[in-house]
C-alpha cells in the first residue's frame, strides 16, 4: 500500500511535467496503466505485513506401478485350467511324464525317483495311492492354481508381462520341481527381477532357475543333494527342462519369446 500511494505521488508529479512536454500524450497513457496494474494487484500483495499469496497446482497422487500394456497372446488362466492344458503339458514333457505328441509316457504311470514313488504329470510325491488321473487333478488344484496369483503379482511388480510364455512356464516348472526354490525367499519369485533389465530368454531364465537354489543367506548351494550341490549339475537340469518345455510350447505354435 505504502509503495501505490508513494508511486502515485510521483506520477501525479510528472504528469504536471509532461503537460509541458511534447511527449506527454504518448508518455502519460502508459504511466496510467502502469498505476492502473499496480493497483489492481494492491489485493494480491501486501508489502507491509511482508506476506504473499500464492496460488499452487493442486498435488496428484502418484500413479500405482504397473507392468507395460502387452499384446502377447497367451493366455495364462486357460494354459493352466485341466491337466490337459498346453502348460501343463509342458511341464509334464520336462519331467518326463508326457510326450511331446502330449501322450502319457510308462513313467506317468509310476516311477521312483529318490526313494519315492511318484504317478501322474507332476511326478507328484505327496499324492498318496491316487491313480495317476486323480494325483493330477489334486496337484493342480492344491499347488498350481493357488500360485497363479501370486506369480502374477509378482510379475507385475517387477514391471514384466505375467502372460509371457516362458517366464510362467519357468516359474511353474521350478515350482513342481521345488517349491521352496520358486517361492521362498530370494528365490524364483524375486530373483526374477532382474529380467527386467537382463531380458527373458533362455539362457537368462536358467540363470535365475539355478540361482533360486541358493541359499537367501549364503548365496551357495547348501541343499540341493540331487545334483550334489554342483552348480554345474544343477544348470545342465535346468537348461534341460526348459528346452523341453520350449519344444512343446513350439510345437503347439506359441511364440516362445514375443516383444513386450
Amino acid at each position: 500500500m505504502m509503495l501505490t500511494n508513494a508511486l502515485r505521488t510521483w506520477m501525479e508529479q510528472r504528469e504536471a511535467a509532461l503537460q509541458k512536454s511534447r511527449f506527454s500524450r504518448l508518455a502519460w497513457p502508459h504511466l496510467s496503466l502502469i498505476l492502473l496494474t499496480l493497483t489492481g494487484c494492491q489485493n494480491r500483495l501486501k508489502i507491509g505485513t511482508g506476506n504473499v499469496e500464492v496460488r499452487r497446482a493442486p498435488e496428484r497422487a502418484a500413479a500405482p506401478v504397473q507392468a507395460p500394456p502387452t499384446s502377447i497372446n497367451f493366455d495364462l488362466l486357460e494354459a493352466l485350467r485341466t491337466p490337459k492344458s498346453v502348460l501343463i503339458l509342458a511341464i509334464g514333457h520336462a519331467e518326463g511324464t508326457i510326450n511331446v505328441d502330449g501322450s502319457p509316457t510308462k513313467a506317468y504311470y509310476g516311477h521312483g525317483d529318490s526313494g519315492f514313488r511318484n504317478v501322474g504329470v507332476f511326478s507328484c510325491i505327496a499324492c498318496g495311492n491316487r491313480a495317476p488321473e486323480e494325483a493330477d487333478v489334486y496337484y493342480l488344484e492344491n499347488k498350481i492354481k493357488p500360485m497363479r496369483m501370486r506369480f502374477e503379482a509378482a510379475a507385475r511388480g517387477a514391471l514384466l508381462p505375467a502372460n509371457h510364455p516362458m517366464l510362467a512356464a519357468a516359474f511353474f516348472t521350478l515350482l513342481t520341481q521345488s517349491p521352496q526354490a520358486a517361492t521362498d525367499r530370494k528365490g524364483f519369485l524375486e530373483r526374477m527381477a532382474s529380467l527386467k533389465i537382463l531380458g527373458i530368454s533362455l539362457d537368462n531364465l536358467t540363470q535365475v532357475s539355478v540361482d533360486s537354489y541358493r541359499d537367501p543367506d549364503s548365496n551357495r548351494f547348501e541343499d540341493v543333494a540331487r545334483f550334489d550341490n554342483d552348480e554345474a549339475r544343477i544348470r545342465a537340469d535346468q537348461k534341460r527342462r526348459l528346452t523341453k518345455v520350449e519344444a512343446f510350447l513350439r510345437g503347439r505354435g506359441i511364440e516362445l519369446y514375443p516383444r513386450y
